[in-house]
């Protein structure tokens, strides 16, 4: 089933105000996806989203540079009633400073090893692929 995180966010930032905001977001208690799962086939704006979907969009909230710049600011976290519900640890600031990583390359080919196994006595080759033109006219 294909959906549009985007549209589940508008979503929850609507029915939760108080705490979901994407233009300035508060850092979030911890344990809120769980609250927010709970209440997954009892609140209106919940009731036709699944676990993953919800998941998957306080992953994107979350990770965005305007959330994890609330979070290295410091100061308290927030339920869902945007009532505060704990402090942000000197840990949790440093790594929301951090850089994030860029996932790598997908590998061309898995089933093929990058580097050719070493032995003792081989010596390194290099493989090489022919290939040949082949012309529509096969006259010689």
């Amino acid at each position: 089933m294909s959906y549009d995180i985007n549209l589940i966010l508008d979503r929850l930032c609507a029915a939760f105000p108080a705490v979901l905001d994407r233009r300035a977001p508060k850092p979030l208690k911890i344990g809120l996806g769980e609250d927010l799962l709970a209440q997954a086939g009892v609140h209106p704006a919940l009731l036709d989203l699944t676990r993953t979907q919800i998941r998957r969009a306080l992953k994107v909230y979350t990770g965005a540079p305007a959330y994890r710049k609330a979070v290295a600011a410091g100061g308290p976290r927030y339920d869902l009633n945007g009532q505060p519900a704990g402090e942000i640890t000197p840990d949790q600031q440093a790594f929301a400073k951090t850089p994030r990583r860029k996932p790598a390359p997908a590998a061309p080919d898995a089933a093929e090893p990058a580097t050719p196994p070493k032995s003792s006595s081989a010596k390194p080759y290099l493989k090489l692929t022919l290939k040949r033109r082949i012309s529509s006219d096969h006259s010689e």
